[in-house]
């Protein structure tokens, strides 16, 4: 059978050149390409992550992947040998992915009391053949290094719950409602670590001084838009009374208006009290006010959501949803892949054009100012410019 050449290697050749200068260097820290016998197939990075991102990227299967490369004159490799091949390579692409992202400068401990922010979330996805959901993958993520230290998957009746991680002193944990819950509150506390979580109406039973409940909505009631409120509570957890604070922010009108749509849409019939929270942002942590303040607590809870709607961003781009099975040696290397290529993505849509000057950026943190996303190339300066010049003619 005649091969078919590998063609178009100067588009591999632009996406090997959006990755970190020393890729390969990488790999071999990692032992990615070690060769030990002389018939190995897989001699050098680039060759690895051809097979790794046609798979994860596409969506193949492990026998189609190396059908397909093989096809067009690449290495021969066994479904097996890719396999294994993938179940080894999750350091060295989280070490990839740390090295591309632009959140560790948002996330790094001094900003926040010296806190390692981590972030929970789920997703659920669909394995092969399904035609409905039937997984959910949960993940943890360290902010500083965008670290995911955690991955479980479980069946769709697998709830978000910050009991399927591991906890250990000086982390703040980052949670939407759908963790606001005594047990789970409580195995993060065991764990020496600290919580940041949406209150949730009824989740946890919160206490003055005195021991009474307290009704969050009227404490609350007298804020004016744009006004917070930092007010020390007990939580009451199954094994103890946790001291804590709930803090929360009034919303402008037209937020308060967009969030009870939201909830109609999602919920159709919601009760009167359910309407009356949307008009706030209410949190509840354990972190110490003298380590975190009322503002630092919202601006941290604003980049969970920020990492939140990025990874819902990668999960359209990238098929996040749609596992290639349910070994729990390969997902995490998958899931790694996945967020590669959301980056490579990025910054592939970020490189200047010629109506876009090319510009060098000094740091991480200038980068993160400057870059071009396709969604937000509205922002960009000259793109900005461009548009007022036509208002300007006109007057």
């Amino acid at each position: 059978m005649t091969k078919l050449p590998l063609t178009r290697d100067e588009d591999w050749k632009a996406i090997l050149r959006c990755l970190p200068p020393d890729y390969e260097a990488l790999a071999a820290e990692h032992k990615q390409v070690q060769t030990q016998y002389g018939n190995a197939k897989i001699r050098d990075a680039g060759t690895l992550l051809r097979f790794i991102f046609l798979h994860a990227g596409a969506d193949l299967p492990l026998r189609q992947t190396v059908a397909v490369i093989a096809e067009a004159g690449g290495p021969h490799l066994s479904p097996m040998r890719l396999h294994k091949k993938m179940g080894r390579a999750a350091p060295y692409l989280r070490a990839l992915v740390e090295r591309m992202v632009e959140w560790p400068t948002r996330g790094a401990p001094e900003l926040w009391g010296g806190y390692f922010l981590t972030a929970v979330d789920a997703t659920t996805v669909c394995g092969p053949g399904a035609i409905g959901t039937d997984a959910r993958i949960h993940t943890k993520l360290r902010v500083a290094d965008v670290a995911l230290t955690a991955v479980e998957v479980t069946n769709v009746t697998g709830g978000e719950t910050f009991k399927r991680f591991t906890w250990e002193p000086g982390e703040l944990v980052l949670g939407d409602r759908a963790y606001c819950s005594p047990s789970g509150v409580q195995h993060v506390l065991d764990g020496q670590a600290d919580v940041l979580v949406r209150y949730r109406l009824g989740g946890i039973e919160l206490l003055d001084a005195e021991g009474d409940t307290i009704d969050v909505l009227a404490s609350v009631a007298a804020l004016a838009i744009g006004e917070a409120l930092d007010l020390d509570v007990q939580a009451k957890l199954p094994r103890s009374r946790a001291p804590g604070r709930l803090i929360a922010y009034r919303l402008p009108d037209d937020a308060v208006e967009r969030a009870r749509k939201r909830l109609r849409k999602e919920l159709g019939t919601v009760s009167a009290q359910v309407m009356a929270a949307a008009q706030y942002v209410l949190l509840f942590t354990t972190a110490l006010r003298g380590r975190m303040n009322a503002e630092r607590c919202l601006q941290a809870y604003r980049l969970r959501w920020q990492i939140e709607l990025q990874f819902k961003r990668w999960k359209s781009l990238c098929g996040f949803d749609v596992l290639p099975n349910f070994r729990d040696d390969t997902t995490l290397a998958w899931l790694y892949a996945k967020v590669l290529l959301g980056t490579l993505l990025d910054r592939m849509a970020s490189i200047p054009t010629e109506l876009s000057p090319p510009e060098r950026h000094a740091s991480v943190s200038q980068r993160a100012r400057d870059v071009v996303r396709p969604l937000e190339a509205h922002q960009h300066p000259l793109a900005a410019a461009h548009r007022r010049r036509p208002a300007a003619v006109a007057r």
